[in-house]
């Protein structure tokens, strides 16, 4: 099994998104099991230019020369994505969205019946977030952005985690400590789920409602 993380929070590896997706793939662990774990930003990824020489010119090829080159072939063959960013104004990361603006190279030009198509029928998608409000509404529209974006590249969406009150993951005060640790292993547990059942039972999904000062 092929498992890829990308990493859109610009803290990169000191990030409460990090701390998530780590707890996740954690879980996923597995003899056989490949992982890798991108953060974006570690690489050089520029803005897309909107001038669709990957439709017209060089069909599902950019013609900008940076890492995000390296990051589709990474993709390639992937089982299961994990996508994660902090919550920026009620959405995604800029890191993140710029990197999604470059995937418009992989889904090929939308207007023709046959386009390329990096991701195959299989594919899987998770998506994690936190911030650091108390409500979990301010994660509305990146539920709804995903939900596109899986459709958009035939790709089942398999989990959505958000998590308010996020600073508890990098910078937990004691009295959090212990909802904190509860938290991580709940997300380990999902990951071990998705490994062996590829969803989640009843109790698990539940328990996605609550945040990591829930635990």
């Amino acid at each position: 099994m092929k498992i890829i993380a990308i990493n859109g929070s610009p803290r990169g590896e000191k990030s409460n998104t990090g701390v998530m997706i780590d707890a996740i793939l954690k879980g996923l662990n597995a003899p056989g099991n490949k992982i890798e774990n991108i953060y974006l930003t570690n690489k050089n990824i520029k803005y897309c230019t909107g001038c669709y020489s990957c439709w017209i010119k060089t069909p599902g090829k950019c013609i900008i020369n940076d890492d995000m080159k390296n990051i589709i072939e990474q993709m390639a063959g992937a089982d299961l994505i994990i996508f994660g960013s902090p919550l920026y104004f009620n959405n995604i990361s800029g890191t993140l969205k710029v990197f999604f603006d470059r995937m418009t190279a992989a889904g090929g030009d939308p207007h023709k019946k046959t386009n390329i198509q990096t991701p195959g029928a299989a594919l899987k998608f998770i998506m994690v977030s936190n911030c650091g409000f108390a409500h979990r509404s301010q994660f509305d529209a990146v539920s709804l952005w995903i939900k596109n974006v899986s459709k958009l590249m035939h790709a089942n969406l398999i989990g959505e985690f958000y998590t308010a009150n996020g600073r508890a993951l990098t910078q937990p005060s004691n009295d959090q400590l212990k909802s904190r640790i509860a938290y991580l292993q709940f997300l380990e547990s999902c990951g071990r789920q998705y490994l062996e059942y590829d969803v989640l039972d009843a109790a698990q999904k539940a328990l996605l409602a609550g945040g990591v000062l829930d635990f």
